[in-house]
């Protein structure tokens, strides 16, 4: 009897121990259905938002395919016309950090002082964003994005030169309803270099905010504002001319996969350095178009 109860309760301990060893295993293995962080499931699209972006970013393992073209007009003196399409692949790499490879063409047709002007331009770029802060956690969403790009230019008047361009950019978004009004803040700087040697430097400093309500599911219009000042140097100096846009904006996720939206800006008000004029029609456009198509998969 005495070595039955020793082996039994050397089977009951064996078998706490087992079930000890179980626990610790589940408490330690995550959920498979648990998002990462950065995946908030109730981000507005980030596309909603008109030439204003949200912060969210492609989910681990997923990518998009897009295509964006854009037109504008209006110059001070005469007229001009620009068109240029934009084709960018998106991937979520890593946790929280997408990259997007581009490649992008355009034209532009001007009559300024009854002489015809005519330039095409063409390059690619490659960008990265991290999402730094999600709604679930910290009531707002937040990324930080970097772009790098080369320009090939060919103008009638000036001849061919190449451009640089490295922009920074901040993304942040917050839902004010949940599921009717959303809100969104865009910060960014690009520095950009024009060739031939020597090199000219400028940059343009972006703010925007912008408002999406969803009228319907799936189904999105915006206004926003946005203010861009024009730098003859890569940092905030040598002011050249500011201009301040407004603009509608809609939005609609036809399918899971397929999704399209259209924005438009004006300039309504601006300066440009050394002319007494309302407005910058020198640095800046009047009219500003962007339709944007996108699959993801």
């Amino acid at each position: 009897m005495a070595g039955l109860s020793l082996t039994l309760r050397a089977i009951a301990l064996g078998a706490l121990l087992l079930a000890a060893q179980n626990a610790s295993a589940f408490e330690a293995e995550p959920e498979a259905d648990t998002p990462a962080v950065c995946d908030d499931i109730d981000d507005a699209p980030t596309d909603a938002f008109g030439f204003t972006d949200g912060s969210g970013i492609a989910d681990l393992g997923r990518g998009s395919l897009g295509l964006t073209l854009d037109g504008n007009a209006g110059v001070r003196e005469g007229r001009s016309l620009s068109r240029s399409g934009t084709l960018q692949g998106s991937y979520g790499l890593l946790p929280c950090l997408e990259v997007s490879v581009s490649a992008f063409g355009g034209t532009t047709r001007s009559m300024i002082a009854r002489e015809r002007l005519k330039d095409r331009s063409f390059g690619g770029s490659l960008e990265a964003k991290y999402r730094l802060l999600s709604h679930r956690d910290h009531g707002f969403g937040l990324s930080l994005g970097v772009e790098t790009g080369l320009e090939r230019n060919d103008d009638r008047a000036i001849g061919q030169f190449s451009s640089y361009n490295t922009a920074f950019e901040v993304l942040a978004d917050r839902i004010l309803i949940p599921g009717t009004l959303y809100g969104a803040v865009n910060v960014s700087h690009n520095l950009i270099w024009n060739g031939p040697t020597p090199y000219q430097r400028s940059s343009t400093t972006a703010i925007g905010a912008s408002l999406a309500w969803q009228v319907r599911d799936g189904v999105y219009l915006s206004g926003e504002i946005r203010h861009l000042r024009q730098q003859n140097s890569a940092g905030f100096g040598n002011h050249a001319g500011h201009a301040t846009f407004v603009g509608p904006g809609i939005y609609w996720q036809a399918t899971d996969e397929l999704a399209i939206s259209l924005a438009y800006n004006v300039q309504v008000a601006g300066h440009e350095r050394g002319l007494d004029r309302p407005l910058d029609l020198t640095n800046f456009s009047r009219h500003l178009v962007q339709l944007d198509i996108g699959w993801s998969f």
